[in-house]
């Protein structure tokens, strides 16, 4: 019986137990919200003295094929990294790729995360993304004495999780995929099961909340594109999501306290509904966030704790920003930004909204969009933006307009709404190819495999063929005029097309190669994949 895309009947079929992460390794994608860059970030915000992450010990608990640490590692050769992961192949996967890359201050281990225990020493960052809610209850509550046990005085660790009550909903379409699936044997047959029998009541246009449901999920899966993803949330044995209060419960009961959510604008009362804000504001922040997640149906969260007897700080204020860089997403879109006025200017990202009428601030978010993805200094970027605004108002020198507690306050309110990447230490880029560009040797290992590409904020990008032809030879020993050449051979091969006019060329004359070249580096540059 057919089993790829087709809906088929399993009945009488044996299973095999297995380790489903060697038949099926996860994809190792970076997460930047789990680098120890962001970690070190979050915990200055909320006033703690966090450890230098220059000169760091890092655990990574399930790193996979070291997809996570191993960038990371590259980042920060003076500190040293642990991966530890329960899948043999992956770790011998990771292994290999460590050793082709000779770094020195990463180890990957396979083990059991119940093996860790304070021998194993003190760490200063712990990351578990992707692993609480897909082992047992024992391994949840000892992953946690880990992140107590095992982390340094002023350290922080990351752990995220599936949560109800969004996935109250999700995980009536995992109950059904489990059961159209329980007789398939073979894992690629098990997914391909999976969407079919989705995709079959979808097809059905089942009217309700159950047909919206089916619909948004085969959406969302849709989206994501990525059977690992469908197979380890939806056809694993183990799937164990938890309120957040209950989750806070265990880890408060091995000494931990919550720091704070990874993206900061999800944990703030302030972007709730006014009567939520009115209702809610004198909750403690536990009760508030919980009650948040009731109310926006949250299905995952990424939890960054830190030692119970740590002094935190809950009323940020504008002057706790100062020593920060900040970046705009490109996706970012200006509305009416007249700086000489006092007219109220958008600057939208997604569904985040900052409106301002602040010609100082207006003139920032202008820069930003200028020089955007690139981040830059709080001190820098309020010279700038203050020499634009005198000019475009006229104003004194001394004017209130252009106080630094101006820009300061609006860029708090936008970080508070989800408008702008802030950063202690922010990622170095090239922006423009040189002479002689270059990306680093783990990049062209990745395209070499026809892997996702890492770039320099710890983000996964996909290349097209022709970019990724080139980044094979961008080492930095290899100028234009040498790169021209490779173009051209993948062309005689049939590797790549060049058109001209929505026209191949068979024969593409230089002029068109070198453009092809030109166009082709600045991609990889706006991919942020370009060092010096």
């Amino acid at each position: 019986m057919e089993d790829h895309g087709k809906l088929s009947s399993a009945e009488g079929a044996e299973t095999t137990a297995t380790n489903s992460y060697d038949e099926i390794p996860y994809h190792d994608f970076p997460y930047s919200f789990t680098h120890i860059r962001h970690l070190e970030t979050m915990a200055v915000l909320f006033g703690m003295s966090p450890p230098d992450i220059r000169e760091a010990r890092v655990l990574e608990m399930g790193c996979a094929a070291g997809g996570n640490i191993i960038p990371q590692a590259i980042d920060f050769p003076n500190s040293r990294f642990l991966g530890v992961d329960l899948s043999q192949r992956q770790i011998e996967d990771g292994c290999r790729l460590i050793e082709s890359l000779n770094l020195n201050n990463i180890s990957l281990r396979q083990a059991n995360i119940l093996d860790i225990d304070e021998s194993w020493g003190k760490f200063d960052y712990i990351i578990a993304h992707g692993v609480f809610s897909w082992v047992p209850v024992e391994v949840q509550q000892h992953l946690l004495r880990v992140c107590s046990a095992n982390l340094a005085p002023n350290g922080v660790a990351i752990v995220s999780y599936n949560i109800y009550p969004g996935w109250r909903m999700a995980s009536v379409v995992r109950d059904l995929m489990q059961y159209h699936c329980a007789g398939f044997p073979d894992p690629r047959q098990r997914i391909a099961q999976a969407k079919a029998i989705l995709e079959f009541l979808v097809s059905l246009d089942i009217d309700g909340a159950m047909g919206q449901l089916y619909r948004n999920e085969l959406a969302a899966i849709k989206q994501i594109n990525n059977d690992t993803y469908l197979f380890h949330e939806h056809l694993e044995d183990q799937n164990n999501p938890v309120y957040f209060h209950q989750f806070m419960q265990i880890a408060q009961s091995v000494g931990l306290q919550y720091l704070a959510d990874a993206e900061f604008s999800t944990m703030l009362l302030q972007n709730a509904p006014p009567k939520v804000r009115e209702t809610f504001s004198r909750l403690p922040l536990l009760q508030q966030e919980q009650y948040l997640d009731f109310i926006r149906g949250r299905r995952f969260r990424k939890t960054l704790l830190c030692h119970e007897n740590v002094a935190l700080n809950r009323d940020i204020t504008p002057e706790d920003i100062l020593g920060f860089h900040f970046a705009l997403d490109g996706a970012c879109e200006l509305a009416d930004f007249v700086i000489r006025d006092e007219s109220t200017a958008e600057l939208r990202r997604g569904p985040s909204v900052l409106r301002s009428s602040q010609q100082l601030v207006k003139a920032a978010c202008v820069y930003l969009k200028e020089i955007s993805p690139r981040y830059i200094s709080f001190r820098d970027l309020y010279l700038t933006a203050r020499a634009r605004t005198q000019a475009a108002c006229r104003f004194p020198a001394d004017h209130p307009a252009l106080s630094q507690e101006v820009l300061s306050s609006g860029l708090l309110t936008g970080m508070s709404v989800g408008i702008f990447d802030f950063c202690l230490r922010p990622a170095q880029w090239v922006d423009r190819a040189g002479r002689a560009p270059a990306v680093r040797p783990l990049v062209r290992l990745q395209a070499e495999m026809g892997k996702a590409l890492t770039n320099l904020c710890h983000r996964p990008v996909q290349l097209n063929d022709i970019c990724r032809k080139l980044v094979l030879r961008l080492d930095g020993r290899h100028d234009r005029s040498a790169l021209i050449p490779c173009l051209k051979e993948a062309v005689d091969r049939g590797e790549i097309v060049v058109k001209q006019r929505d026209k191949p060329l068979k024969n593409p004359p230089p002029e068109a190669l070198a453009e092809l070249l030109d166009q082709t580096l600045g991609e990889i540059a706006q991919a942020r994949l370009l060092v010096q």
